[in-house]
């Protein structure tokens, strides 16, 4: 299904005036060629075509407006299903008055006569109330997609809009001193800053974003942490395969690596280190990163703390879901974490 079909359907969906509007102007075209006495279409066919819509219109009404609520959502089908078949009967009794009798006061220059039979009308009640209940239900089912649907993006949205903000106050700290100091890399790392802030707050609004600007940002912040690093600590980023013209939901890494600076190069081991890597092999991006565990590091409760790990869960659940593994493994003096992501 194209994008623009499901546009037209997503709107049609949220208008339920014009759903109804489009039924019945359906039904009134299939039941005038139907009804028609001759080949040509002449006055009294719209005419009788009108009225014989009086009486299908509140057996359809009452049965998606009462039954529907009172007693299919409320998974009463057996009472259902007993209050359709006496509706359809009623409707189809209605019928008979109304072309046997009534009709002769409503239009006395015409002579009408009820052609069908009490089961003939009846199973047209009966396809009418099949009908109707049945787009009923699929509205609903597309009404319940779009909601989760929009559910989902809230919360993918309020998921990436979770990144650490102390990380920001740290840097400007960090490149602050270094102005004090007259460092010549100021104008560099305000750069880098500028465009790791840019990227967590303007690019990663879409769906999915290149994987080297993903790469590139990691970078970006890797440079950033490095200013408030000790020169014993080791950092090592690797990059394999072609990474160029692949793509990947936006900040799925930044977690991690996030984790990986605050457990394991701020948490006091001896000698601390991270190792990240990339390695794309045809479709799959394999991401594995360790990190050195510090006295520091609280415990953990089988869960890394900070907002990295539950995140990410999270997000691959909602975009990539049996598009992806992740294995991790939390031991004493260090933690690792192996992603495979399926790629676009």
């Amino acid at each position: 299904m194209n994008s623009y079909l499901k546009i037209t359907l997503g709107r049609l969906i949220k208008n339920r005036v014009l759903q109804h509007i489009l039924f019945w102007c359906l039904s009134f075209l299939i039941l005038m060629n139907v009804l028609k006495v001759s080949a040509e279409v002449k006055q009294i066919d719209l005419i009788y075509t009108a009225v014989f819509h009086l009486p299908i219109l509140p057996v359809v009404y009452l049965n998606l407006n009462l039954l529907f609520p009172l007693l299919w959502e409320r998974s009463k089908y057996f009472g259902y299903g007993f209050a359709v078949v006496a509706l359809a009967g009623l409707g189809s009794g209605f019928y008979l008055l109304l072309f046997d009798s009534l009709i002769d006061y409503i239009f006395k220059g015409y002579y009408f006569i009820a052609y069908y039979s009490f089961w003939d009308i009846y199973l047209f009640f009966a396809i009418y109330l099949f009908i109707s209940s049945l787009l009923h239900l699929a509205r609903g089912w597309f009404r319940a997609e779009e909601l989760e649907k929009e559910k989902s993006q809230a919360e993918l949205k309020a998921l990436k809009s979770q990144i650490n903000p102390h990380f920001l106050f740290n840097s400007l700290n960090s490149i602050y001193s270094m102005a004090r100091k007259e460092s010549k890399e100021v104008p560099e790392k305000i750069v880098q800053l500028s465009d790791l802030m840019r990227h967590i707050i303007y690019e990663s609004d879409a769906d999915f974003i290149l994987l080297e600007k993903e790469v590139e940002m990691l970078q970006n912040y890797i440079e950033m942490q490095n200013l408030r690093t000790a020169k014993n600590q080791r950092i090592v980023f690797d990059t394999i395969g072609e990474i160029n013209g692949k793509k990947i939901a936006p900040l799925l890494f930044l977690p991690f690596v996030e984790n990986s600076f605050k457990h394991g190069m701020k948490g006091g081991a001896g000698n601390a280190f991270v190792n990240i890597k990339f390695e794309v092999t045809g479709k799959m991006l394999h991401f594995e990163i360790e990190n050195s565990k510090g006295k520091a590091v609280e415990p953990l409760n089988g869960k890394y703390r900070g907002i990295g790990i539950e995140n990410v869960k999270k997000r691959l659940k909602l975009i990539y879901p049996n598009q992806h593994q992740l294995k991790i493994s939390d031991n004493k003096e260090t933690f690792k974490v192996l992603l495979q992501v399926q790629l676009n």
